[in-house]
């Protein structure tokens, strides 16, 4: 996944989590290894089975993600 399409998954997201639209971010069984997710807004997104691997999630919000079998390996979560 590259992160223009990151980025548009995640704006949708956020616009879900505030209710003005958008749709509920599926990152199932993605590859986001070391990707910097610092202070994202990832509430109540799907995470399940994806490769978390050395990703940046300090400060990021967590509450009601779905994390079965995701490799969170080395992953930042100070904060999280």
């Amino acid at each position: 996944m590259n992160t223009e399409e990151l980025n548009k998954i995640l704006e949708d997201h956020k616009r879900w989590v505030y209710g003005n639209g958008g749709i509920r971010a599926n990152l199932q069984y993605a590859n986001l290894r070391g990707v910097d997710l610092w202070g994202a807004n990832l509430r109540g997104a799907n995470l399940r089975g994806a490769d978390l691997r050395g990703v940046e999630l300090q400060r990021a919000d967590l509450r009601g993600v779905e994390l079965q079998d995701a490799n969170l390996r080395g992953a930042d979560l100070r904060g999280a």
